[in-house]
């Protein structure tokens, strides 16, 4: 399990890497303002994904080894391609992302549903391996391809950005649907059973992450209204770099998902999760605290001057970054338990801080005060995932608390990411 950890935790650090450069090659060919019309593209694409994985993400994971994939691969495309049309028609006539890319809006967002699907279904068996080749091949081709189109035309727009999606989520399906093709097998194409079940499941999974998107990104709709989308350009890069802290207790929640999902030995899941809090505990708050001491004219260097506002963001939203980090081993005890609407009261919650404060401190304090907003709203999610949690396990609070074999094993970890290297 330790190796499938590094493997993963190997893909997410080269992805992650990748992911910072196409925003730092994107920040300077394109500016402030720039980024704040590329943050909303994203955002549409993110609102649009929410309601195709109703029946096409995480849900994939538990049903995966339960049904033939072939009954949940073509519904899951089809439910796909329906959302991403009408989805990027709804956004754009309610102004919620930019007009003038509305096509792109849908033919990403179904290229990028695609590869979501496909890497759900890896997930489930177990094809950790598969899922990380493709997942790096995405950021990879992302940054190449934006390099590319930016050297073709120095006027860069963010039409750049767009085309370079394209490109990158169209290898990216193509690669996943690689690792999962030899595992379908003959079946009906539809099971009317088969898709009431996922709706039923994927209904709780996706309440909870809709409040979550909101809790996520609210505040960017928020920023463009009382400021503006150079503003707008600057959080959502102070939020991108925050949120690649999250490397570890991704790649750590993606394997306890497939463990936990596989597994019908509840002592075992919550030993697991257990140990995976501590020690995405210590990582995070290691990382975390390695970021902010990276001083204010780090990123005026690598960003430009435009972008001098980072170092506020980075430290207004990092207790929420943490917060997160162990909220993720939570959200994905309760998913692959079958306990879902855990997670949907949890991110309910959330929201209620985010709009609450939100209304308040950004229109006062700008992209602190949204950072701010952001930190209390994952904690106060993250507090209720934590008592149910205890409630549920029994587990006392020293349970939770790092040892002597947390820090061996970070360091292990360690190790052979370095050797690796």
């Amino acid at each position: 399990m330790l190796k499938k950890i590094f493997t993963t935790t190997a893909t997410r650090i080269l992805t992650s890497v990748a992911s910072l450069g196409t925003v730092t090659v994107a920040a300077r060919a394109l500016g402030a303002e720039g980024m704040g019309t590329i943050s909303l593209f994203i955002l549409g694409i993110s609102m649009i994904q929410i309601i195709i994985a109703w029946f096409g993400g995480s849900v994939l994971v538990y049903m995966s080894g339960k049904h033939p994939l072939i009954q949940l691969l073509v519904p899951a495309w089809i439910w796909a391609l329906i959302f991403s049309a009408t989805g990027s028609l709804f956004l754009t006539t309610l102004n919620l992302a930019p007009a003038e890319f509305s096509f792109d809006l849908f033919a990403v967002s179904f290229l990028q549903s695609v590869f979501a699907i496909n890497q759900n279904i890896q997930i489930g068996k177990e094809k950790i391996l598969q899922y990380n080749l493709a997942a790096i091949s995405q950021s990879a081709v992302m940054l190449a391809a934006l390099a590319i189109m930016i050297l073709i035309s120095p006027d860069a727009q963010p039409k750049s950005y767009i085309q370079a999606m394209y490109v990158s989520f169209s290898v990216a399906a193509l690669l996943s649907f690689s690792g999962i093709y030899k595992q379908i097998t003959p079946a009906s194409v539809f099971n009317k059973q088969v898709i009431k079940e996922v709706f039923r499941f994927g209904g709780y999974v996706q309440t909870a992450g809709i409040l979550q998107l909101f809790n996520y990104r609210l505040s960017y709709y928020l920023i463009e209204k009382f400021f503006d989308r150079a503003t707008l350009g600057v959080f959502s890069i102070g939020v991108q770099i925050s949120e690649s802290v999250w490397i570890i207790s991704k790649s750590i929640a993606l394997v306890q998902y497939s463990r936990i999902s596989n597994s019908n030995d509840n002592g075992y899941n919550v030993r697991i999760t257990l140990e995976f809090i501590r020690f995405t505990a210590v990582f995070t708050l290691t990382v975390l605290l390695l970021l902010l001491l990276l001083p204010g004219d780090f990123f005026i260097f690598v960003f430009r001057s435009g972008f001098s506002n980072i170092s506020d963001v980075i430290l207004s939203i990092s207790a929420g970054i943490f917060s997160v980090a162990i909220s993720l081993m939570f959200s994905h005890y309760f998913s692959g338990s079958g306990k879902p609407w855990h997670n949907t009261i949890s991110s309910g919650i959330g929201l209620i801080f985010t709009v609450s404060l939100g209304l308040i401190l950004i229109p006062k304090l700008g992209i602190t005060g949204a950072g701010l907003t952001s930190s209390i709203a994952y904690s106060a999610g993250m507090i209720y995932q934590l008592i149910v949690f205890k409630y549920m396990t029994n587990a006392g609070l020293r349970d939770f608390i790092p040892g002597r074999v947390d820090f061996g094993r970070i360091k292990a970890l360690i190790k052979d990411l370095y050797s690796w290297n």
